[in-house]
């Protein structure tokens, strides 16, 4: 599995923002990989709005920024990257990160997921939102302070073209860490037939014929993978398996698609990945 070569994070000095550039620090040192930093400050006409015709408002936060930039480089740099450099960007901060993104060509975005609950919500529902639908690589959101590598990997497949893809990206990232591929499933029609009255054990037959048709298809996955992997085949809806998952295996980062392939399986898959970012219990990569 290739090494990450260019790293791209983005901070907004917060605590999980500079908590990105930690992790992204020490995947950098591990792999040798280039790494940017990023920040955006608000464009001087935004200020004059809020502040009036003040320069020294717009200078005062450019010399506050280039001081925290300094001190996180210093940071990267102590951490063993053999190349970290910064950009302080104007404007909107998914449209600055859209420009290096232009510029630098990473093959992996590093992002704070900045905090719980309505606040949390907002910036993941705006820029963060943004920053994973235009990145054409792997976005990591991180929630977590870096005070390790990552341990214990869950790679979130739905057995679908993109599973090799979310697969190997979870590898990439997660190094020597533990890798299991996590399979979230339900039967179809399951609801309407408990509607209808359909007798419970029939259901659950029903049911338990899904997942042993999964388990041969996720044996085929990761033998074609070629990695060593635990599998995990869990009942119930995606979106609460998986973090469940996470919980019930400890694990420090989670991988899922950001596309599942039809119309129909990227509309489902599309929100996974949103609810993953806004409540798993762990770090999670959209690949």
């Amino acid at each position: 599995m290739p090494a990450l070569e260019r790293i791209l994070v983005t901070t907004d000095f917060s605590p999980l923002g500079n908590a990105a550039v930690r992790r992204a620090a020490r995947l950098a040192a591990r792999d040798g990989a280039q790494l940017l930093l990023v920040h955006a400050l608000p464009r001087f006409p935004t200020l004059q709005a809020v502040f009036g015709d003040h320069a020294q408002v717009a200078q005062q936060m450019r010399a506050a920024a280039e001081a925290h930039i300094g001190t996180l480089l210093a940071e990267a740099d102590a951490a063993g990257v053999v190349d970290v450099r910064a950009e302080i960007g104007e404007g909107a901060a998914h449209r600055v990160v859209a420009d290096a993104l232009e510029t630098f060509h990473p093959d992996l975005v590093v992002i704070g997921a900045h905090g719980k609950g309505l606040l949390q919500q907002f910036f993941l529902g705006g820029t963060a939102a943004r920053i994973l639908a235009q990145s054409t690589c792997p976005v990591l959101v991180v929630r977590e302070l870096a005070g390790a590598d990552y341990q214990h990997v869950l790679a979130a497949v739905d057995l679908g073209p993109r599973s090799p893809v979310v697969l190997a990206a979870a590898h990439r990232l997660g190094g020597r860490a533990q890798l299991t591929a996590v399979y979230a499933y339900t039967a179809p029609f399951e609801a309407s037939l408990r509607y209808k009255g359909f007798p419970e054990e029939d259901i659950r037959h029903y049911v338990e014929k899904e997942a042993q048709a999964a388990q041969p298809r996720m044996a085929a996955l990761l033998a074609e993978s070629g990695l060593t992997a635990d599998a995990r085949i869990v009942y119930g809806d995606i979106n609460p398996a998986l973090p469940e998952a996470v919980r019930e295996l400890g694990a420090d980062l989670i991988a899922v698609g950001k596309h599942g392939g039809t119309r129909v399986e990227e509309a489902i898959m599309g929100s996974v990945p949103r609810f993953l970012a806004y409540y798993a219990p762990c770090d999670v990569l959209v690949c």
